[in-house]
């Protein structure tokens, strides 16, 4: 990858990085001050969707720089498409995390699956493995099991909030953990495993020690922070005492990793 195909992140960045990550502080505003105002349910579907959504934009944008356009495409989809399959065949034939349904129909969909659903893998999967990357280097299993890890630790934080807070998700199966079955947190394991490890072995094609940087992780560590606590606020709100503890471990976790990432040295040019 050429120098003059990637945006400095870590110092500086072009305008629409900063405008996405505008975009997201708005939209994070608006979620939090409306939970504060009315509750668990925040801002609705609309500012779930624009939260998503403009992370999203953030992690893709770090991913450009991290390895090119074209290559930044090709993480996306893998993530997104694969994701947005096993779940189509979730709710339609119960594969994986047994059969979810996604009532409501506020968002845009495919099928009977909420463009949201993609947009959240990404942001899990794509910004965790910037993240995981960032911290292990040139450790590829490690990045790949701790990609996962993250996308887990989300899990139990995330999924009482879709289903029990929001009502954005339901399942079928009996109670299994925090109100979420066994089959979906189970599922949720081995896709967000198979999705890091798929994007390790992509990066067999654009990986390099010069674009593996602490700096290049901050962007997509604040996100990931932001969304834990509009989560945490919610649960909290909803008096979902142990999904409140892991977004609190999440929060400190993200908090951590940020702040590391902040005061790592810029890559040299």
């Amino acid at each position: 990858m050429r120098p003059e195909d990637r945006i400095s992140i870590g110092t500086t960045a072009g305008w629409h990085f900063w405008l996405a990550a505008g975009l997201f502080a708005a939209a994070a505003a608006v979620e939090l001050g409306a939970q504060a105002l009315r509750g668990a349910g925040g801002a609705g579907p609309l500012g779930w969707l624009a939260l998503l959504g403009s992370g999203a934009w953030v992690v893709g944008l770090v991913w450009r720089e991290r390895v090119g356009i074209r290559a930044a495409w090709e993480c996306w989809g893998w993530v997104s498409l694969i994701s947005l399959l096993l779940m189509l065949m979730a709710a339609r034939f119960g594969f994986l995390f047994g059969r979810l349904e996604f009532p409501g129909g506020e968002f845009p969909t495919v099928g009977p699956v909420p463009l949201t659903v993609p947009l959240l893998w990404w942001l899990m999967v794509g910004g965790g493995f910037l993240v995981a990357e960032g911290l292990w280097g040139e450790l590829r299993a490690g990045v790949s099991a701790f990609t996962a890890l993250i996308a887990v630790l989300l899990a139990l934080m995330l999924l009482p909030f879709l289903g029990p807070v929001r009502g954005y998700w339901r399942w079928s199966g009996g109670p299994g953990f925090l109100g979420v079955s066994w089959e979906v947190l189970v599922g949720w394991v081995v896709l967000s495993l198979g999705l890091a490890l798929g994007l390790v072995i992509m990066g067999e094609n654009w990986s390099s020690a010069e674009a593996r940087t602490r700096r290049q992780a901050w962007a997509p560590a604040a996100v990931l922070l932001v969304i834990t606590l509009v989560c945490l606020l919610a649960s909290l709100q909803a008096r979902l005492w142990l999904a409140v503890g892991f977004g609190g471990a999440n929060a400190l976790v993200f908090a951590i990793v940020l702040a590391r990432c902040l005061r790592a040295p810029a890559p040299r040019s």
